[in-house]
């Protein structure tokens, strides 16, 4: 049951994070103009980013008991 709680909450704030995500590459791409490529770019930029926090705490879990 918990499992299932924590699946449905991850999901819901992974949808959430992607419509901020859309939100800010959509306000920097209008900066430089109006670009559907610029647009992709700043999305695939920003989704990297939000995975490096993830990726730090994963291997500091993982390398934390050596």
């Amino acid at each position: 049951m918990l499992l299932v709680l924590l699946s449905a909450a991850w999901y819901i704030i992974t949808i959430v994070q992607e419509f901020l995500m859309y939100g800010t590459a959509y306000r920097l791409a209008k900066r430089g103009g109006d670009n559907g490529v610029s647009l992709f770019g700043w999305f695939f930029v920003i989704s990297l980013a939000s995975l490096i926090p993830g990726l730090g705490i994963y291997l500091w879990k993982k390398y934390r008991y050596i």
